[in-house]
């Protein structure tokens, strides 16, 4: 019974940290605007796109909004098998900005993502590469906010969170455990000056660097075999005494992953240990102490003790549903079945891992 009772205190203290992280960052929030000396033409906007066709449209729509700072739009075409090609070309009749690549034949050890950002890359001209993913809504508010800090505080690499778009049931019971996972274990705003592998994060949906020192490091191809690739291009950065931020993305920086309960078990199933430093261990010790944390202290403390870690609980999903600019009401109303849900995900992300097969977008990676 002592045993139970010090896993019970140890319970509420993780869970008080959680607390304190998840206020922190509806706290700090994104980073502050702050207007900086834009020049024409210095940002390339990069998109590695795999059958994307049905993503693509909403994205070139949104950069179609974008001042004179972004001078390229490149699109490289990854071997798809839809119409991928079709549309890049039917856009680029609208901007002149908007250029294809088309891809070709994934040389050995590299992962198909990193190679289409490294083409992108030795094709771009500007002097910073923007790397967005085809599924993302951009706004220039972003991009001005990003390259402004990125500038300001001579980062290696400026990455956004962008707020997850979520329509069905099975998006909120999945992609929502990103952003509760995000917002309550890593403290953004500082998270650059903790020196553990762990504290790293950076999400390639949207990823800014100065292009001279990409070419110097050559991240994607630095990182070539990695299967998530921007968790690694952070860890590196910060393993080379660099500076990586990383920040909850304003309103209109948007993200619709995926579109459904299934696309999402097999999306993050493959980086969710990657939220905890690449190691499945402590991803199933977040697991169990944020599933059934509450037993020990039901079984060993008193009523008290409980009602005030119930409080913290609810509170915390409140502060990361705020700083992540979703519904407070869903989030707690699908509280329980989101931890399910949670445990599925792990448990599929494990058999990953002891399989050592992982398929995404028709390639095994």
């Amino acid at each position: 019974m002592e045993v139970l009772r010090i896993i019970a205190y140890i319970s509420f203290a993780i869970l008080t940290i959680r607390w304190l992280t998840s206020l922190l960052n509806l706290v700090t929030g994104a980073p502050r605007s702050q207007p900086s000396p834009k020049q024409k033409g210095e940002i390339s906007i990069l998109v590695p796109a795999r059958n994307e066709a049905h993503n693509l449209p909403r994205l070139l729509q949104s950069l179609l909004h974008c001042d004179n700072t972004v001078g390229e739009i490149l699109i490289y075409n990854d071997l798809s098998e839809d119409e991928t090609s079709s549309i890049v070309n039917l856009w680029s009749h609208y901007d002149s900005r908007i250029r294809l690549i088309e891809g070709s034949s994934l040389p050995e050890g590299w992962k198909g993502k990193n190679h289409a950002c490294h083409q992108l890359a030795l094709q771009a001209k500007g002097s910073y590469f923007l790397f967005l993913d085809a599924d993302v809504v951009a706004t220039q508010e972003a991009i001005d906010q990003a390259l402004s800090y990125l500038k300001r505080h001579q980062l290696a690499l400026f990455s956004f969170f962008p707020r997850q778009e979520m329509r069905s049931l099975g998006e909120w019971l999945l992609v929502s455990q990103v952003n509760i996972i995000l917002v309550s274990v890593l403290p953004l705003a500082v998270a650059q000056f903790i020196p553990l592998k762990i504290f790293s994060a950076a999400n390639g949906q949207f990823m800014l660097f100065e292009a001279e020192r990409y070419r110097q490091q050559n991240f994607h191809k630095n990182q070539r075999h990695q299967a998530v690739e921007d968790i690694a291009i952070a860890q590196y950065i910060k393993q080379e005494g660099l500076t990586v931020r990383t920040a909850l993305a304003p309103e209109g920086l948007k993200c619709r992953m995926y579109r459904n309960y299934e696309e999402a078990l097999s999306g993050l199933s493959r980086s969710a240990r990657f939220f905890f430093g690449g190691s499945i261990g402590a991803g199933w010790l977040y697991v169990v102490f944020s599933s059934l944390g509450w037993l020990p202290v039901l079984l060993t403390l008193s009523g008290n003790w409980l009602l005030a870690y119930f409080l913290l609980l609810v509170t915390m999903r409140i502060f990361v549903s705020a700083a992540s600019g979703q519904s407070i009401l869903k989030n707690l109303i699908l509280m329980p079945l989101q931890q399910i849900t949670l445990i599925h995900l792990f448990f599929n992300a494990t058999r990953q891992v002891i399989q050592k097969r992982t398929t995404w977008k028709g390639r095994t990676i």
